[in-house]
């Protein structure tokens, strides 16, 4: 009988152990993912965009911390994406059509200043909940795979984003976003620079002039004036 108890109380014991190692894992992982995007305060970058229908996009990012971004498409995309603290505007530069709509999306955990990660989706004060991390061996480096619920203005949003990194040295390689419709991956191809002295406000505007000119591009794809047909003008 004792030895039933000595025995039973090792394998709970050994549980515990794993348990503890598990969470400990996971919670050391998740503050290196946070203190890496706390590390950036602007990152400009080319990346590949796909999606479930197999359409490719080149692009490119720029990221200024807080709450700033600026994305554009190489041809034969016209679309510009601009997003501040409050909202984000899609822009169409063929038609000189805009939409907007509230900044409340996952991509803002890029964008905060010092992002907050958590494996407890009850604490109040998170950017996101880090629900898993699956790491996986590629190509002889270790990956890893973050599955984020964000918080947005009342609650967490319902589909995840999921960060890809290395582990050593701890990279962020591109996400993947999903909604209700479609998946959508972003693949960071070209890393132009990471914590730059100076950027200009200008990029994360786009003025009357560039608009009614169609000269709306600045990022390093060396596209010409948006052309228009003469209902646009």
């Amino acid at each position: 009988m004792k030895k039933l108890m000595f025995l039973f109380l090792l394998i709970n014991f050994n549980l515990i152990i794993n348990f503890n190692s598990f969470a400990n894992s996971l919670e050391n992982k998740t503050k290196k993912l946070e203190k890496y995007l706390s590390s950036i305060n602007n990152m400009s970058f080319i990346f590949q965009q796909s999606s479930d229908n197999n359409k490719i996009l080149d692009g490119w990012m720029q990221i200024k911390k807080p709450d700033k971004i600026r994305i554009e498409y190489n041809e034969p995309n016209d679309t510009i994406i601009i997003a501040n603290k409050n909202y984000i505007v899609l822009y169409n530069a063929k038609d000189n059509l805009s939409t907007s709509l509230e900044n409340d999306g996952p991509w803002i955990i890029f964008t905060k200043n010092h992002p907050v990660l958590s494996n407890n989706k009850n604490d109040i004060n998170i950017t996101g909940y880090v629900e898993e991390i699956k790491e996986i061996d590629l190509e002889d480096k270790k990956h890893l795979f973050y599955k984020i619920f964000i918080k947005n203005k009342s609650d967490l949003e319902l589909s995840p984003i999921i960060i890809h990194t290395t582990l050593n040295p701890f990279n962020i390689l591109g996400w993947t976003i999903s909604d209700n419709k479609r998946k959508t991956y972003i693949k960071i191809k070209k890393i132009i620079n990471i914590n730059k002295d100076n950027i200009n406000d200008d990029t994360f505007k786009l003025s009357e002039q560039e608009k009614n000119s169609g000269d709306v591009w600045k990022g390093p794809f060396n596209r010409l004036p948006a052309k228009r047909n003469l209902q646009y003008r």
